[in-house]
Protein backbone atom coordinates (compact mmCIF):
# COMPACT_ATOMS: atom_id res chain seq x y z
CA UNK A 1 0.00 0.00 0.00
CA UNK A 2 0.90 3.46 -0.28
CA UNK A 3 2.10 5.42 2.68
CA UNK A 4 1.07 8.96 2.83
CA UNK A 5 4.27 10.43 2.42
CA UNK A 6 4.45 8.39 -1.07
CA UNK A 7 1.19 9.67 -1.93
CA UNK A 8 2.86 13.39 -1.36
CA UNK A 9 5.21 12.53 -3.58
CA UNK A 10 3.10 11.56 -6.08
CA UNK A 11 0.58 14.57 -6.65
CA UNK A 12 4.04 16.24 -6.17
CA UNK A 13 5.49 14.73 -10.07
CA UNK A 14 2.18 15.67 -10.99
CA UNK A 15 3.72 19.77 -11.49
CA UNK A 16 7.02 18.75 -12.25
CA UNK A 17 5.54 16.52 -15.22
CA UNK A 18 4.58 19.73 -17.60
CA UNK A 19 7.25 19.86 -20.40
CA UNK A 20 8.75 16.60 -19.81
CA UNK A 21 9.84 13.87 -22.85
CA UNK A 22 7.27 11.25 -23.78
CA UNK A 23 6.69 7.73 -21.62
CA UNK A 24 8.76 5.66 -22.98
CA UNK A 25 6.99 2.71 -25.12
CA UNK A 26 7.94 0.33 -22.94
CA UNK A 27 5.81 1.95 -20.22
CA UNK A 28 2.78 3.15 -22.03
CA UNK A 29 3.18 -1.27 -23.28
CA UNK A 30 3.01 -2.11 -19.22
CA UNK A 31 0.46 0.22 -18.61
CA UNK A 32 -1.88 -1.42 -21.23
CA UNK A 33 -0.89 -4.64 -20.49
CA UNK A 34 -1.27 -3.54 -16.72
CA UNK A 35 -5.12 -2.41 -17.88
CA UNK A 36 -6.70 -4.81 -20.36
CA UNK A 37 -4.57 -8.13 -19.14
CA UNK A 38 -4.43 -7.95 -15.64
CA UNK A 39 -7.73 -5.94 -15.39
CA UNK A 40 -6.27 -3.05 -12.91
CA UNK A 41 -8.20 0.31 -11.99
CA UNK A 42 -6.33 3.28 -13.95
CA UNK A 43 -5.68 4.42 -10.01
CA UNK A 44 -3.81 1.55 -9.12
CA UNK A 45 -1.64 1.32 -12.44
CA UNK A 46 -0.99 4.72 -11.37
CA UNK A 47 -0.28 4.13 -7.91
CA UNK A 48 1.86 0.75 -9.28
CA UNK A 49 3.96 2.59 -11.68
CA UNK A 50 4.16 6.02 -10.03
CA UNK A 51 2.83 8.31 -12.63
CA UNK A 52 0.07 10.14 -12.58
CA UNK A 53 -3.33 8.87 -13.12
CA UNK A 54 -3.87 11.56 -15.83
CA UNK A 55 -1.21 10.20 -18.26
CA UNK A 56 -2.17 6.48 -17.62
CA UNK A 57 -5.83 7.86 -18.40
CA UNK A 58 -4.02 9.52 -21.67
CA UNK A 59 -1.72 6.55 -22.34
CA UNK A 60 -5.33 3.89 -22.46
CA UNK A 61 -7.38 6.42 -23.81
CA UNK A 62 -4.85 6.73 -27.08
CA UNK A 63 -4.41 3.24 -27.19
CA UNK A 64 -7.94 2.74 -27.35
CA UNK A 65 -8.85 5.53 -29.94
CA UNK A 66 -5.64 4.61 -32.07
CA UNK A 67 -4.55 1.55 -31.53
CA UNK A 68 -1.09 2.15 -30.46
CA UNK A 69 0.46 3.21 -27.30
CA UNK A 70 3.05 5.33 -29.78
CA UNK A 71 3.07 9.36 -28.31
CA UNK A 72 1.73 11.99 -31.00
CA UNK A 73 4.17 13.33 -32.80
CA UNK A 74 5.11 16.93 -31.70
CA UNK A 75 3.62 20.04 -33.50
CA UNK A 76 6.00 21.66 -35.57
CA UNK A 77 4.18 25.00 -35.09
CA UNK A 78 2.95 27.75 -36.95
CA UNK A 79 3.63 26.90 -40.64
CA UNK A 80 5.59 29.67 -42.71
CA UNK A 81 3.97 32.29 -44.48
CA UNK A 82 6.54 32.30 -47.58
CA UNK A 83 7.50 28.90 -48.60
CA UNK A 84 8.40 26.39 -51.10
CA UNK A 85 8.57 27.95 -54.81
CA UNK A 86 7.07 31.58 -53.54
CA UNK A 87 10.04 31.81 -51.79
CA UNK A 88 12.57 30.58 -54.62
CA UNK A 89 11.19 33.51 -56.14
CA UNK A 90 11.60 36.16 -53.22
CA UNK A 91 15.50 34.86 -53.10
CA UNK A 92 16.07 35.11 -56.86
CA UNK A 93 14.49 38.51 -56.89
CA UNK A 94 16.57 39.91 -54.04
CA UNK A 95 19.65 38.88 -55.76
CA UNK A 96 18.50 40.10 -59.23
CA UNK A 97 16.66 43.82 -57.83
CA UNK A 98 19.09 43.95 -54.34
CA UNK A 99 17.88 47.55 -54.32
CA UNK A 100 14.24 47.26 -54.10
CA UNK A 101 11.92 47.92 -51.33
CA UNK A 102 10.50 45.63 -49.29
CA UNK A 103 6.52 46.64 -50.83
CA UNK A 104 8.31 46.41 -54.50
CA UNK A 105 9.43 42.63 -53.64
CA UNK A 106 6.02 41.85 -52.37
CA UNK A 107 4.01 43.11 -55.25
CA UNK A 108 6.66 41.21 -57.94
CA UNK A 109 6.39 37.91 -56.39
CA UNK A 110 2.63 38.43 -55.61
CA UNK A 111 3.06 37.55 -51.89
CA UNK A 112 -0.21 38.01 -49.88
CA UNK A 113 1.35 38.86 -46.88
CA UNK A 114 2.55 41.68 -44.71
CA UNK A 115 6.06 43.67 -44.86
CA UNK A 116 7.08 42.52 -41.36
CA UNK A 117 6.73 39.06 -42.79
CA UNK A 118 8.77 40.14 -45.97
CA UNK A 119 11.67 41.06 -43.67
CA UNK A 120 11.67 38.64 -41.17
CA UNK A 121 11.76 36.12 -43.98
CA UNK A 122 14.42 37.69 -45.69
CA UNK A 123 16.30 37.58 -42.17
CA UNK A 124 15.84 34.31 -41.56
CA UNK A 125 17.41 33.07 -44.94
CA UNK A 126 20.48 35.42 -44.46
CA UNK A 127 19.69 38.79 -46.31
CA UNK A 128 20.57 41.68 -44.59
CA UNK A 129 19.90 45.41 -45.95
CA UNK A 130 23.23 47.41 -46.25
CA UNK A 131 22.74 51.44 -47.21
CA UNK A 132 20.22 50.66 -50.64
CA UNK A 133 20.93 46.86 -51.02
CA UNK A 134 20.20 43.84 -49.86
CA UNK A 135 22.71 40.84 -49.48
CA UNK A 136 23.40 37.56 -47.58
CA UNK A 137 25.72 38.13 -44.92
CA UNK A 138 28.67 35.97 -45.37
CA UNK A 139 31.47 34.97 -42.27
CA UNK A 140 33.79 36.53 -44.63
CA UNK A 141 32.91 40.10 -45.03
CA UNK A 142 31.84 40.11 -40.88
CA UNK A 143 35.66 39.52 -39.80
CA UNK A 144 36.81 41.91 -43.15
CA UNK A 145 34.99 44.67 -41.91
CA UNK A 146 36.31 44.24 -38.82
CA UNK A 147 39.52 44.22 -39.70
CA UNK A 148 39.18 47.54 -41.39
CA UNK A 149 38.05 49.84 -38.96
CA UNK A 150 35.86 52.60 -38.53
CA UNK A 151 37.94 54.93 -40.49
CA UNK A 152 38.19 52.93 -43.49
CA UNK A 153 35.46 53.15 -46.24
CA UNK A 154 34.24 50.79 -49.29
Amino acid sequence: MVTPLERFNLSCLRWYSVGMKPTSNDLRRRVVAARVEDGQSMGQIAERFRMPKGTVQNIIERYRDAGTVEPKPHNAGRKPAISGQALRKLERDVLQHSDATLCELRDRCGLDVSLVTVHNTLKRRGFTRKKRLYVQVSSADETSSQREGPGVKD
